[in-house]
């Protein structure tokens, strides 16, 4: 099968896959992308990668030694690229936070030529899409699974301890060893394009 299966870990910005109850998240997306003809080889070369590692696992919070192995077990994964795009704008002025990081990442970053091909997405995170759910990144793919637990666990594992690595590597708060996103050759970390 040609083309990409994006996997989507949709949290807030603080790392919370949960909805926090009065609270308006402030929404992030993280993005794994893998070619689909290697789709069942990355499943499994991401589950040697996080093998041992508690379910929810928060990339602060394990020990350096941890994070330099997964970091080492996590190149073998194969991969098209990374992205992480958190919405730095004034929540206020938009009508949809989650919808302009889909439209960010749809048209800029490490991603946005996956767009003019084919591709499935995968989602995780457990954070709801509302009216994003029309956004073109999730109108266009051939097909829009909200389980990727259930069908894809590691790749879905990983893509969501990507999403609590983002912060502390882009504000370079662990050393380039210990920096999740360095075992990527491609990845993009910031704000809306």
């Amino acid at each position: 099968m040609n083309g990409h299966t994006l996997f989507l870990a949709v949290t807030d910005r603080t790392g919370r896959t949960e909805p926090t109850p009065g609270a308006e998240p402030a929404f992030a997306l993280t993005t794994l992308a893998v070619d689909t003809g290697r789709l069942e080889e990355a499943e499994h070369r991401a589950a040697d990668a996080i093998a041992g590692l508690a379910p929810g696992a928060d990339w602060i919070g394990l020990p350096p030694s941890v994070r330099r192995q997964v970091v080492e077990r996590v190149r073998a994964v194969p991969h098209y690229a990374v992205d992480h795009t958190e919405h730095d704008r004034d929540p206020a002025c938009s009508a949809s936070p989650l919808a302009d990081c889909l439209n960010s990442l749809a048209t800029g970053g490490a991603l946005a030529e996956i767009t003019g091909r084919p591709y499935t997405v995968y989602l995780t995170g457990g954070l709801p899409l509302g009216d994003a759910a029309s956004a073109p990144l999730l109108a266009g793919a051939r097909a829009v699974h909200p389980d990727a637990e259930a069908r894809f666990p590691a790749l879905a594992r990983l893509t969501a301890l990507l999403a609590t690595a983002a912060a502390p590597s882009a504000d370079a708060a662990v050393v380039d060893e210990e920096d999740l996103y360095d075992a990527f050759d491609r990845y993009t970390l910031g704000g809306l394009a």
